[in-house]
């Protein structure tokens, strides 16, 4: 019983190693003897260089197969553009190789055209990187841009594909858009655009809540806050009510109208020809006398005092409080 078990399952070992060797014989039977090339006559590729294998079917063995692919047929074209190779340099180019022509089976035509793959970049995402770009500027997120246009987009390799902004670039006082922009694929940059347009910033100005005449001193009832597009606007314009009041207008300007920092100037302590307290002061001596002032007097500022004691006049700086402190 024991032998004949071990006779039969040998007998299926045998049986299965010459199932597997009969099942290999096809494979073996199918394994090329030749070399063999056949070129496309138009194909499309995506690197910036041409090679053998992207315009070709090669049948070889792999180590072999990976050499002959390898082969260098020169630069590729511009994305979206086409170019023509000989067949007899493509020829050429394999037999460098050093290979047997009777172990070679090339099929080559005449001439062979060669497409670089491309994509479109849409002006909307040129603008919304604009805008991320541009919020670096404006991190409280209070523009927007108004008009917008792009120049000198192509077609571009297939890839990963960015935007580099120009660093230079800093926003001008008048909201006019232009800067530069390259185009990256890959590391590598492929193009340059210019990005131009408008942008718009709102924000509280002051404006004149009334008519105001030149001459005439700022209550808080004369001046109002509104939100307008500063761009275009005149740089000294102001957005705090409390740096107009009680200054004094120097041109008249209508109701609505922003009111700028040339249009005013600060209200004297004392006018011309005012009565004023007149002290002078040496070391630890105080003479206070009264003046006759022959000029506006502004706190801070040096003015001309008639003294109405002697008849003099003298040079002070005025106080806040309306006094002139004359320092010998």
């Amino acid at each position: 019983m024991n032998a004949f078990a071990h006779h039969r399952k040998f007998l299926t070992v045998v049986f299965c190693l010459a199932g597997l060797f009969a099942f290999s014989l096809p494979v073996l039977a199918t394994t090329p003897k030749k070399t063999t090339i056949d070129v496309a006559r138009t194909t499309e590729v995506t690197g910036p260089v041409i090679y053998l294998g992207d315009v070709s079917n090669i049948t070889a063995p792999d180590f072999f197969k990976e050499e002959l692919a390898r082969i260098d047929l020169g630069k590729s074209p511009r994305a979206g553009r086409m170019k023509q190779l000989s067949g007899e340099r493509i020829k050429a180019s394999i037999n460098a190789m050093g290979l047997k022509a009777s172990d070679m089976n090339i099929q080559v035509p005449a001439r062979v055209f060669v497409k670089r793959a491309a994509q479109e970049l849409d002006p909307s995402r040129v603008e919304k990187a604009l805008g991320q770009f541009l919020s670096g500027f404006f991190p409280k997120g209070d523009f927007k841009v108004k008009t917008f246009s792009v120049r000198g987009i192509e077609l571009y390799p297939q890839g990963d594909l960015s935007l580099v902004f120009d660093k230079r670039y800093t926003p001008s006082n008048t909201g006019r858009l232009s800067v530069h922009v390259e185009v990256w694929v890959d590391g590598v940059k492929e193009g340059r655009l210019t990005a131009t347009g408008s942008l718009s910033q709102f924000k509280p100005v002051v404006v004149a809540a009334r008519r105001l005449e030149r001459g005439q001193a700022i209550t808080p009832a004369d001046v109002t806050l509104r939100d307008m597009d500063v761009f275009g606007l005149e740089p000294n314009i102001l957005t705090a009510v409390d740096q107009v009041l009680g200054m004094v207008m120097t041109r008249t300007i209508d109701k609505g109208d922003c009111v700028a920092r040339d249009e005013f100037k600060q209200a004297p302590v004392f006018e011309k020809g005012a009565v004023i307290k007149l002290v002078a002061q040496k070391n630890r001596l105080s003479i206070v006398t009264l003046g006759v002032c022959k000029e506006d007097g502004y706190p801070g500022q040096p003015v001309t005092v008639e003294n109405l004691t002697s008849g003099k006049l003298v040079r002070g700086l005025v106080t806040k409080d309306g006094t002139v402190e004359v320092v010998f």
